[in-house]
């Protein structure tokens, strides 16, 4: 790889490190579409799981005081379950359908999550209170199932949850600490699938391991920005990044 390539690769981990940090996803939905424009290449999916398991080494441990732990338990059950069928898609997949998938599926979670936040914002208006969050098995299951099937195909277990988490109204703190606790799961988990079944090399886990400076330095700064992000600024965020992401997705594979 050239050093305009490997510039390009680490200016865009530092960015997505930072959003992810700050806003408890966003890594891949960002760096995905970057990667495989930059790599050319499904290994960017690859190197993306193993970038996204060192950010969540790095900030899981000032996550786990007041977790959720049943969403959490009911999430990554239904995402195990969701692995081999991930496994199966990225095997059968080629670079130009993932892109298009990755761009069409995030364009989606973003014109839904819209539609939400305006039906909550009516709701709230007219003085309906949001109710308060609880686990709910079989729901959660069920996005788990979905997380890690786009886990492992995609490096992209968080659209699904995240739209899950917006939906149901969950308030920042557990939202963030949900999303990056399942996302320590889950990448863990994919980094292991890919290097066992996958073809996952070890110039990949060499790449992965040069990026990783420049993942951490984001991790870091994004965690220092989130205090100054209140809930409407979050969500607003979460709205911008999906958009634009998927926006992105869709023009580069065409």
């Amino acid at each position: 790889m050239d050093i305009l390539s490997f510039v390009a690769l680490a200016g865009v981990a530092f960015f997505a490190a930072t959003v992810q940090a700050a806003t408890g996803f966003g890594f891949a939905i960002m760096a995905v579409p970057f990667f495989l424009l930059i790599m050319g290449s499904l290994t960017a999916i690859q190197v993306t799981a193993v970038i996204n398991f060192v950010i969540s080494l790095v900030l899981m441990r000032r996550l786990l005081d007041g977790a959720p732990y049943r969403l959490l338990a009911h999430l990554m059950i239904g995402s195990v379950l969701g692995f081999p069928v991930g496994l199966a898609a990225y095997k059968a997949a080629d670079l130009d359908s993932i892109k298009i998938v990755v761009g069409v599926l995030i364009t989606a979670f973003a014109l839904l999550l819209i539609v939400r936040e305006w039906r909550l914002s009516r709701a709230a208006s007219a003085g309906f209170a949001v109710e308060e969050f609880k686990p709910q098995l079989l729901s959660e299951l069920a996005i788990g199932f979905i997380s890690g099937v786009m886990a492992v195909a995609l490096a992209m277990p968080g659209p699904v949850v995240v739209l899950y988490l917006l939906a149901r109204h969950v308030r920042k703190q557990i939202s963030r600490a949900a999303t990056l606790l399942l996302f320590g799961f889950s990448y863990g988990s994919v980094s292991l699938v890919h290097t066992v079944w996958g073809g996952m090399t070890g110039e990949t886990w060499l790449l992965a391991a040069k990026l990783t400076p420049f993942v951490i330095g984001g991790a870091f700064l994004g965690h220092y920005v989130t205090r100054y992000l209140s809930e409407e600024r979050f969500r607003a965020v979460v709205l911008l990044i999906l958009i634009a992401s998927g926006a992105y997705g869709v023009w580069t594979a065409l």
